[in-house]
């Protein structure tokens, strides 16, 4: 059942890191283009999203059994990855925010997620370093310990 789970898990997280990174490309870029800044400087945004999406094709390509079976890992992933998807849905579609009204032509709250990026990108590089470990510390197998009786 957790083999199962796993790979549900590690398909959505590839899912979600694309879905995440479309609506991050989309909310920054029409930021930067609002505030007339240059493209080139919004990469320190996008660096994680690079360094995660790397991790996770090594962990593909190399079969790492030890990060693709690790269910806590694929679960805080996904949920790390559907609260940037949910960060970015909310400054782009809450109508209920003060400055989503006030920014009529854009739709999108730009404050609240300049707030955001810099924790979500906390985050991101929090699940790289987390796999870097996962990576390189082996899977320890359990040692089978034979009891022998004593007449």
């Amino acid at each position: 059942m957790t083999k199962i789970i796993n790979v549900f898990l590690l398909v959505m997280k590839v899912i979600f890191l694309l879905i995440s990174f479309v609506i991050t490309f989309n909310i920054v870029l029409r930021m930067y283009d609002r505030l007339d800044k240059n493209y080139i400087e919004s990469i320190s945004v996008f660096l994680p999203y690079f360094s995660l999406f790397l991790v996770f094709a090594i962990n593909l390509v190399f079969k790492q059994s030890q990060v693709n079976n690790c269910l806590f890992y694929n679960v805080t992933c996904c949920l790390v990855l559907c609260m940037l998807i949910f960060c970015g849905y909310r400054a782009m579609y809450d109508e209920y925010m003060l400055l989503y009204i006030r920014l009529g032509n854009y739709h999108i709250n730009f404050n609240y997620y300049a707030d955001m990026i810099a924790p979500l990108q906390v985050m991101l590089y929090l699940l790289t370093f987390s796999n870097f470990i996962l990576m390189f510390t082996g899977k320890k197998e359990a040692q089978k310990v034979i009891a022998k009786k004593i007449d």
